[in-house]
């Protein structure tokens, strides 16, 4: 185990590149659900993992002794679920009442990863000392395995404890430390690194916070996509990683059923799907409809709601299935509820875009309505949340010819193909025929409700918001809204030095750049650099288009991970003798696949294709590494682990969210070009072998 370059030692590196795999997709999943799940923390996050474990790799390469791998794999078993402890415990710290900024989830994700990515990247530089090609395919190869295993996690067992899923893999390292070469001092240190991980076992489960000011919660249940905490007795608020889901106090429930199922005369079928469904789903029933359907792809969260709201009692048919894949649907339904709480990530923002309006006109039968909720107010209305709500209803706009919004703690938007009756009085003689009983949407409330100018006030405070984009799963709101919204809190101090301090770091990142990696025959780490910048931020904006698509990021994340980590092994055992000419035709497949999604981005989008994409970054990423890492494959390793992290923060945090996802991939596509220009000097050129960045 002490010497990282032979083949005895190639079942060490499947198991580390097993646990490096598995401790990094539960721990993404962790830091990304600190910050309301959006994906642009998840890609934070991932590149803040890559950082550090450059940093680690650097440091490993530069160890004297051969002990270095091991150490490196027993520090990694402790510190990756100590950083799950730390995530856990990270909610507590953030201000309430708001979203965290650009700098507030960059530095919270670098400083989450800080211990398990370093220790990571540390095992990984001392292997990279012997044969690099040969560890980065072993490497790959278990991160492959593991990937696979997280998908089987979360589908069947998701509620199974993380810190209890990554004590195996540890605990055979500290069993290798202990006894390969055994020693006293070694058998001391395995044995301080299982009691560590037993604490953290037993720590994890009691360390659930909330973002103030929700209190402790009482429940967690994890579920395949997300995470319910259940705070308060006897009645239970409910919160979906970190947001509000439903208080006992909160009316939206009756706002979304009744003034709609009023205004039809009859409803006939109904879906309901979101959130709130399962909350939602006791006032529909009072209006014995034909049918009521529940559309909820996750098992364990439509489980756990329905035995928490006692919906399991009541007569409706659970659809186990994606509401915008349902099939033999069309012209079905009288009423279509989206009972989502508010487009915060892609994830629900998906069931807000242009697409999801289309999909669910197709499905209403004539006459029928579609009515959703968005975050409002009922007398000041902030700028970002008018602009979010311009957006949607643009969009909403596009699709159907008649749209009603009722103002309240939320915007009730009825869609239509031809206006609906909402005369109060109309609604009131129906409430009374049909013997409808509710709390808070009663006759007496409806001319409120309904009040011409609170409504045209509503409308006014959107109309504000001048030619509003529309939002689509290619260009989604919850990312370019996430940068309006960080722009508007510039004007306070504390954003005001976040933002000085980004600058500063990139700037000197940039300086640093310019001195370090060269284009030579030698030393490539220039042309690493930017192919480590192209592969993570294609494999970003094509997760990032799979969210859009399906909302299954969050359980597949693990196996898509396993999609890139296969592809770079097999990438790197094809290409482990090749000339360093070819390494140029990977560079230029790697820039003409980048090109041709940034053209046609919804090919990214569907799941089968999206997981060949994937596949194919990992093989092209694989096979430059092994052809370009030559002697110094810690320095290509290295290299290559910062381009990635500079390619997801881009990709991520500024592309995505100002030039849409084909932004993203046009991103990738000009980094991988520029490898090509700089692999293409080195080559024609051997003269230039001193020559380093000029930028």
């Amino acid at each position: 185990m002490d010497i990282p370059a032979s083949h005895n030692h190639m079942p060490m590196f499947l198991l580390f590149g097993f646990y490096s795999l598995l401790a990094q997709a539960l721990l993404l999943r962790e830091i990304a659900q600190v910050f309301t799940a959006h994906e642009l923390s998840l890609a934070a996050a991932l590149a803040c993992w890559l950082l550090w474990t450059a940093a680690g790799v650097r440091l490993g390469a530069r160890a004297a002794n051969a002990g270095a791998f091991s150490r490196g794999c027993i520090i990694l078993a402790a510190a990756a679920p100590l950083n799950l402890l730390l995530a856990r415990l990270a909610p507590a710290l953030l201000p309430g009442l708001s979203q965290p900024g650009l700098f507030t989830m960059l530095a919270g994700s670098a400083l989450l990863c800080l211990p398990a990515g370093l220790a990571n990247g540390y095992a990984a530089g001392a292997a990279l000392r012997g044969a690099p090609a040969f560890f980065y395919a072993a490497e790959a190869a278990g991160a492959a395995a593991a990937g696979l295993f997280t998908l089987f996690y979360y589908r069947n067992f998701p509620g199974l404890e993380a810190a209890a899923a990554l004590a195996a893999p540890a605990l055979v390292f500290c069993a290798a430390y202990a006894f390969r070469p055994f020693s006293a001092r070694r058998l001391a240190a395995a044995l301080a690194a299982a009691l560590a991980l037993g604490a953290v076992i037993y720590a994890a489960p009691r360390s659930w916070t909330l973002k103030p000011p929700a209190p402790k919660p009482g429940l967690v249940i994890q579920t395949e996509g997300s995470r319910l905490a259940l705070t308060g007795l006897p009645e239970l608020s409910f919160y979906e990683d970190g947001r509000l889901l439903y208080a006992p106090e909160t009316t939206a429930p009756e706002e979304l059923a009744h003034i709609a199922l009023l205004a039809l005369k009859k409803p006939g079928k109904v879906l309901l799907h979101g959130g709130l469904a399962f909350f939602v789903l006791p006032e529909v029933l009072k209006y014995k409809t034909e049918a009521v359907e529940i559309a909820e792809p996750d098992q364990f969260k439509a489980r756990a709601l329905a035995e928490k709201t006692r919906a399991a009692e009541k007569s409706f048919t659970l659809l186990r299935a994606d509401p915008r894949a349902l099939k033999n649907r069309e012209g079905y339904y009288g009423a279509v509820f989206q009972a989502g709480i508010s487009p915060d990530n892609a994830a629900q923002n998906r069931f807000f875009t242009l697409e999801y309006f289309r999909t669910a006109a197709a499905m209403l039968k004539p006459g029928g309505v579609l009515v959703f909720q968005l975050p409002f107010a009922e007398n000041y209305v902030p700028p970002a949340t008018a602009y979010a709500a311009a957006c949607v209803l643009a969009s909403a706009r596009a699709v159907f010819p008649a749209l009603e919004i009722i103002p309240g703690a939320r915007l009730t938007v009825l869609a239509s193909a031809k206006p609906l009756d909402l005369d109060p009085a109309a609604l009131a003689a129906a409430y009374a025929r049909r013997g409808i009983k509710t709390k808070t949407v009663v006759p007496s409330a409806f001319p409120f409700l309904l009040d011409p100018y609170r409504r045209a006030w509503a409308a006014g405070e959107i109309a504000k918001v001048k030619r509003p984009p529309l939002n689509t799963d290619l260009n989604p709101l919850a990312y370019f809204r996430f940068w309006r919204a960080w722009l508007s809190m510039v004007m306070s101090p504390a954003s005001l030095l976040g933002l000085a301090a980004l600058a500063a770091a990139g700037l000197l990142a940039a300086y640093r750049l310019k001195g370090a990696v060269r284009f030579t025959p030698e030393e490539r780490t220039g042309e690493a650099f930017l192919m480590g910048f192209w592969g993570l931020a294609f494999e970003t904006a094509v997760l990032l288009a799979f969210q859009a698509k399906t909302g299954r990021l969050s359980p597949e994340l693990g196996a898509m991970f396993a999609l890139f980590m296969a592809g770079a092994a097999g990438g790197a055992w094809a290409a482990r003798n090749s000339p360093a000419k070819l390494i140029l035709l990977f560079e230029l497949a790697a820039a003409a696949l980048a090109l041709a999604c940034a053209l046609r981005p919804e090919l990214a989008q569907a799941a089968g294709a999206a997981r060949v994409l994937i596949l194919a970054g990992g093989f092209l990423s694989g096979a430059f590494f092994a052809a370009a890492a030559g002697k110094t494959g810690s320095d290509v390793y290295a290299w290559d682990l910062i381009g990635g992290a500079a390619g997801g923060l881009a990709a991520a945090a500024f592309a995505a969210p100002i030039a849409g996802i084909s932004g993203a991939l046009y991103c990738a596509a000009a980094a991988a070009l520029a490898a090509l220009a700089g692999g293409t000097w080195v080559s024609f050129f051997p003269s230039s072998k001193e020559s380093t960045v000029k930028e």
